[in-house]
């Protein structure tokens, strides 16, 4: 069975898009957590492993760019 993830119900440019982002992708991240340690992984590894593949998505000049929140 694959996770459903809710969509935003907030415009981007509101200060609670950040939060409901989270809250959407927190139970499918927790059950990837599970899925790690169920297969014999640790979990502060899995965590960190899903840190660095995560903060590669995001493209370096986002950083520089407009902030998040106006």
């Amino acid at each position: 069975m694959r996770a459903l993830i809710n969509s935003p119900s907030l415009s981007v440019d509101t200060m609670d898009y950040q939060a409901e982002c989270q809250f959407a992708l927190e139970p499918s991240i927790n059950g990837l957590i599970e899925k790690a340690e169920g297969a014999g992984w640790d979990r502060q590894h899995a965590v960190l492993a899903i840190m660095a593949l995560a903060s590669g998505k995001v493209p370096e000049s986002s950083f520089t760019d407009e902030p998040l929140l106006s």
